[in-house]
């Protein structure tokens, strides 16, 4: 799958959506217009001929049912889809029912479930996703949500936790990392919000109709009629939009199914989950709210007439695409998928890695089953208690302060000077963490990050920016600031100040100032990666060829690239699109590959890049680098 195709494509979509719904805006006005003449003429006929009074057309009424009825749909949907975004997939998974499951929970089956998604999460290089349980539904189904992979939230039912094993479990939940990384999710929510607003004209029908009904004059009773109309009226704006969701829906299915069976070489998971939910014959949720996120579903999420509506296609179908064993013959299109995985990283036979500008930006959001291997060692390899503390946030920010002074001689009087606005007990905390941490090896240092990222998102607000102050003042004691702290420092900032999804038309200042941010970024890269001069010329321009806009070209010094003038850099090319940001990936790689090295400060600079470009890099695995 090509992760920067997959996004813009998703994103062009939306266009047709905001067709296919105005289209289904003016079917509504039409046949509420229709309606409204007919019970307007009924109501203003003559007492002695009873011929109406009032022609079929009227201009004046029509502009009125015009405005009246587009303008409730359209404020409605725009009130649906602000409120979902700022909410970010936290607002859909609450509005589903779902509770979200603690970091470090008690509950063995939601414990396994923050285990597998953590695995996925280091092996893709993504934020680690927040971990919602739809605790009232029995039948097994999941999904994911959010506008950005950093907002992104993973949910599954109760019914998913305890009837499906680990590998069938890691199975879905790589069916909804998938979609994520092809830019389903973002499109899902958007979905939500533009039928919400068509849903409105049935639900004020409804009213209508139960108010009208408990008068017994002309008057009410016509207001009945009205209201019944509008509801059927609704519900044929329902009709089209459930189509809509299926169109859009049945085929992405299949794409997520094959690319869970691609992360995790285990067919036999995700065809099991599917399996068991065909033996069930239950997948249903039955939040009252189920119908308007029914496209977002693992599994066929409510009942639908003869397949009408159906936003997935049958279970049996699924599965035989995955398993050819279930068909008897020929061989699905997930086995394909399995056997050219292991290419797409060009692992080579030696072992060793091809640190190319095309292998790097093929592999984002196209994790291998070896980095989900290499990243279930890693979580096993910790201490069970220590993984335990990092995953609440008073032991995630001892794992940050403590990656901080392990390189140092004398850790405890840096802690003592530098740590404000922290008792004694975290001190001691920290200390605790150093031999650990540097048994775990510099390897593990970015994968920690991203576990601890996700703990520290449940901070108060009001003790975000005090953490942040003592993480630069830990930073800035010895008067300099390495990769590894760059890195560390600006994941964290994305993490918890740059949450909130932008809304609106995405901003794409004058390409001066995006040259001026790619050259300052392509600097970097040059000065991190080499210390003779010709080295970082060479790096420099090594990125030009692969660089998403034409020169001219500077060379930013060193000295301007401070940690503030990057990190607004880094967010105005965040905004660009998905097109944009993978030529900025492939120039980024060839910045630090011109040597035809890859040091692991080196590398997780890069991881660190593609996280705040919204673009996951997988890990470059330990020995391969």
């Amino acid at each position: 799958m090509d992760f920067f195709h997959a996004q813009d494509k998703a994103r062009a979509k939306t266009k047709w959506l905001v067709l296919f719904f105005l289209i289904a805006v003016s079917l509504i006005v039409g046949l509420t217009y229709l309606v409204t003449i007919f019970m307007v003429r009924f109501m203003n006929e003559d007492a002695i001929t009873h011929a109406p009074q009032i022609p079929w057309w009227s201009v004046d009424i029509f502009l009125g049912v015009a405005v009246i009825v587009s303008g409730v749909i359209l404020l409605g949907s725009l009130f649906k889809v602000v409120s979902l975004s700022r909410g970010g997939g936290v607002k859909v998974a609450e509005m589903l029912g779902g509770r979200r499951v603690d970091r470090a929970p008690n509950d063995l089956y939601e414990q396994r479930l923050i285990n597998v998604v953590d695995e996925m999460a280091i092996a893709s290089g993504m934020p680690v996703p927040k971990v919602f349980v739809l605790e009232n539904e029995q039948g097994i189904n999941a999904f994911a949500a959010g506008s950005t992979p950093n907002d992104a939230v993973i949910a599954v039912t109760r019914g998913c936790l305890e009837k499906l094993n680990r590998d069938e479990l890691q199975g879905v939940v790589a069916h909804e990392f998938s979609h994520i990384f092809n830019g389903d999710m973002r499109l899902n929510v958007k979905l939500i919000g533009i039928l919400h607003g068509i849903l409105l004209i049935a639900m004020i029908g409804r009213i209508a109709m139960y108010s009208g009904g408990r008068s017994r004059s002309r008057e009410s009773g016509g207001f009945a009629v009205l209201g019944f109309a509008l509801f059927l009226i609704g519900y044929i704006g329902v009709f089209f939009g459930n189509l809509i969701k299926a169109a859009v829906s049945r085929q992405r299915e299949f794409l997520a199914d094959a690319s869970a069976v691609q992360y995790t070489r285990n067919p036999i998971g995700i065809s099991n989950a599917l399996k068991k939910i065909g033996g069930f014959q239950n997948s249903q949720v039955r939040h009252p709210e189920a119908e308007e996120a029914s496209h977002m579903f693992f599994g066929q999420g409510i009942r639908n007439f003869l397949g009408l509506f159906a936003t997935h296609p049958p279970i049996d179908e699924r599965i035989r695409r995955i398993d050819p064993r279930f068909q008897g013959v020929g061989k699905g299109q997930a086995a394909t998928a399995v056997a050219a995985s292991g290419a797409a990283m060009g692992f080579g036979g030696d072992g060793g890695l091809s640190a190319s500008p095309k292998t790097i930006s093929d592999s984002v959001g196209n994790p291998l089953p070896e980095h989900v291997a290499y990243a279930h060692q890693l979580l096993a390899a910790l201490p069970e208690q220590r993984l335990r503390e990092m995953r609440e946030p008073n032991g995630a920010k001892a794992v940050v302060y403590g990656l901080l002074v392990v390189p140092e001689s004398d850790p405890a009087t840096i802690l003592h000077a530098n740590l404000q606005r922290e008792d004694d007990n975290m001190k001691v905390r920290v200390i605790e963490q150093l031999g650990w941490l540097k048994r775990a090896g510099r390897a593990a240092r970015l994968p920690l990050i991203e576990l601890v990222t996700a703990a520290l998102q449940e901070l108060n607000p009001d003790a975000v920016e005090p953490f942040l102050e003592n993480v630069d003042r830990l930073v800035r004691a010895d008067g300099k600031m390495s990769l590894f702290e760059f890195t560390l420092v600006s994941l964290l900032r994305h993490s918890l100040l740059d949450q909130r999804p932008q809304h609106g038309k995405k901003e794409w200042p004058n390409f001066d100032v995006l040259r001026t941010d790619c050259a300052r970024l392509f600097s970097l890269l040059a000065y991190a990666g080499h210390k003779d001069p010709v080295d970082i010329e060479k790096g420099f321009n090594a990125a030009l060829e692969y660089a998403p806009l034409d020169g001219p070209w500077q060379m930013q010094p060193k000295a301007v690239l401070s940690l503030e003038v990057l990190d607004t850099a880094l967010r105005r090319l965040g905004r660009t699109a998905y097109a944009f940001r993978g030529r900025l990936i492939e120039a980024c790689v060839a910045a630090i590959a011109a040597d035809g090295k890859v040091t692991v400060a080196e590398a997780e600079l890069l991881r660190a890049i593609g996280a705040r470009l919204d673009c996951p890099v997988p890990p470059l695995l330990p020995g391969r680098i």
